[in-house]
């Protein structure tokens, strides 16, 4: 009877030690470490197929003096900073990397503004109000946004002469709403809202192989200063 004791208090002492022990366990972070190259996978973020998933918020660092530049990943909320590439690089070199790991946004800074540099996405500004009227069939059904060939890069300028509410496809074929919210305090990068669309069936070939990836650094809206 004894021993059968022992036995329950036991096992209620195993139970008791793993539970406090789970408490201490660390959770897995949704993003990687830096460089850490991404795996291609299901968009993180997006809800069911054809719908809209939760609104994200995410910082973009400003790219470095240096030339260091974090990009983020939309669909998986990881960021990645770009490997040097001495001067003699192509720039098919630089987005090919880009494109492998899926990287979609990153952020150039200057005085008293800053940008969102996108990475073959295609993006149409909208107004405001868009953020919440636009619907998934819109987008969806949109020919601006269809897959099958490359986007240059572009920057969307942060101020009031200027939109802050985009719709847009990435590189990796996800859908979404893309909203500037502004500079951080510390004028080190720029706060943004967006949330993606799962698409409701798989493309087999989102872009279109006759276009160079070069092509993907043709003219900009904007001019860095």
């Amino acid at each position: 009877m004894n021993a059968k004791k022992y036995f329950v208090s036991a096992i209620l002492l195993s139970i008791v030690l793993l539970a406090f022990a789970a408490t201490f366990w660390p959770k897995q972070s949704v993003t990687n470490d830096l460089n850490e190259p991404s795996e291609p996978s299901r968009p993180a973020f997006a809800g069911p197929g054809g719908k809209f998933g939760p609104v994200i918020e995410a910082f973009l660092p400003a790219a470095k003096t240096n030339g260091a530049t974090d990009i983020l990943n939309l669909e998986t909320g990881r960021i990645l900073t770009q490997p040097p590439f001495d001067s003699n690089s192509r720039a098919d070199t630089i987005m090919a990397w880009i494109r492998s790991n899926g990287l979609d946004i990153s952020c150039s800074a200057w005085p008293a503004s800053a940008a969102c540099v996108t990475h073959d996405m295609a993006t149409i500004a909208v107004e405001d109000k868009s953020w919440e009227e636009t619907t998934e069939e819109e987008l969806l059904h949109n020919p601006v946004l269809t897959a099958g060939r490359h986007h240059p890069r572009r920057l969307l300028v942060l101020g009031k002469d200027h939109p802050n509410t985009y719709q847009f496809r990435t590189g990796g074929g996800t859908l979404g709403m893309l909203r500037i919210v502004g500079m951080s305090p510390d004028e080190q990068g720029l706060n943004i809202r967006y949330r993606l669309i799962n698409p409701p069936y798989v493309e087999h070939s989102m872009v279109s192989a006759t276009k160079p990836l070069s092509d993907l650094y043709g003219p900009s809206t904007a001019t860095l200063k």
